[in-house]
This record gives structure tokens, C-alpha cells and sequence, in this order.
């Protein structure tokens, strides 16, 4: 069984600072160091069950994972992580992450997801809810510009898939961020990203793996 574990995370060389993150990876190290280290029991489940995978990386820290499919609730999917971390997606765009980083408890991106779904260039408000040092929540408002930057293709294990991509650029009085959506025009499904997570880890990139 571990060595289907092994085949289904990916390390790359680096290294964080951030303690949430190296306990995040700290699973898979001890492994290939020999030792023996506990699993979530709800990622050992899922990978019995061959689920569809997500690829994500924290570009800034060079850290790299994949992530199973737990479970779907309408446009939500849950993903969880060798220790039980979960990234959470609304229609491919990153709503949520818990015992990863800061903690993104919420992303309201209605008016984001319609023109990029859409591949239309517009503005867009965006909401970010995260939990600060002293356990409160804070909200931070973004305006965002959405624009269709043409065509380009997305390629996987030698397959080729015609993608447009959308580029938001958002801003605040404290903080800016550009985000990149890769968009199937047939389907509208979002398949690849990068995507802020927050000032603490920056950009996170995401890729669903074709079963």
C-alpha cells in the first residue's frame, strides 16, 4: 500500500519555512528515510479507491503535492492531502483551505467565475475571509480585471488539450495578485490554475490529473 502513497505524492526540492506546510510533506519524508509515519485513514481510503487526483504547488516555496478526491457537493470538490489537510474548489477556482498555511476559510468569486467561464473580459469584485493571529475573522475586498488572452494548449502525459486563458489581476489598498485560469471552451471546465492562496504561502497552482 505505501508504495501506491510514494507513486501518488511528488516532492520538489525545497523547502519551507512555514510549519504547516513541513508538516504538510513531513508524512512522505520520514517514509522514504525508512521510518514509519501515520497516514490520514480518508487519503489511504480514497487511494484504495483509485480517486481522481489533483496536482497543486506552491510556486514561491517549491513544494509540491498531489491531493485525492474526497468528496463532491454540487459545484465544491474536496480534496485531502496525505495528512488530512483539504483544499477546496468551486468550479475549479480555490474557495477554501484548511490546515494549509494561513487558512482561507471562504472566497466568495461569483462574479470572476461568470466571465471566466463565460471567456469574457470584465471587472469583478472578489471577498477573501481568512483567520488572523488572534482567531478572528477577516475579510479583505479585491477589484478585480478579468481579461481573455487567446488560445494555448494544456499538455499532460503527451496528450494535448486546446484550452483559452483567462488572466484576473486584482487589487486592494494593501495587496495585488494575478490569477490564470486554463478554460476547455467546449466543456467550460476549468482545468489548470494559479491562483493566490494568501500573503503567507503567494501563488498555489492547480492541475486535475485525467483519470
Amino acid at each position: 500500500m505505501m508504495w501506491r502513497v510514494l507513486l501518488c505524492l511528488t516532492l520538489l526540492i525545497g523547502c519551507s519555512n512555514n510549519p504547516n506546510v513541513r508538516n504538510e510533506y513531513a508524512g512522505v519524508t520520514a517514509w522514504m528515510q525508512g521510518q514509519k509515519p501515520e497516514f490520514a485513514p480518508r487519503f489511504i481510503e480514497r487511494l484504495r479507491d483509485n480517486a481522481q487526483t489533483l496536482q497543486i504547488a506552491f510556486v514561491q516555496r517549491g513544494v509540491s503535492s498531489n491531493l485525492l478526491l474526497e468528496r463532491e457537493q454540487g459545484a465544491f470538490t474536496y480534496w485531502i492531502s496525505v495528512t488530512g489537510a483539504h483544499i477546496v474548489l468551486e468550479s475549479g477556482m480555490l474557495h477554501s483551505t484548511r490546515g494549509i498555511g494561513e487558512g482561507l476559510l471562504a472566497s466568495e468569486t461569483r462574479e470572476t467565475f461568470a466571465l471566466v467561464s463565460a471567456m469574457q473580459s470584465g471587472d469583478a469584485n472578489r471577498f477573501h475571509t481568512y483567520l488572523d493571529g488572534n482567531d478572528r475573522t477577516v475579510t479583505r475586498t479585491y477589484r478585480c480585471l478579468v481579461t481573455n488572452d487567446g488560445p494555448q494548449d494544456v499538455t499532460f502525459r503527451g496528450n494535448t488539450t486546446p484550452t483559452i486563458i483567462m488572466t484576473e489581476r486584482c487589487t486592494n489598498s494593501e495587496q495585488a495578485f494575478v490569477n490564470f485560469y486554463w478554460v476547455v471552451p467546449q466543456t467550460k471546465q476549468i482545468i489548470k490554475t494559479r491562483q493566490w492562496s494568501g500573503p503567507e504561502l503567494g501563488p498555489l497552482s492547480t492541475r486535475i490529473i485525467p483519470l
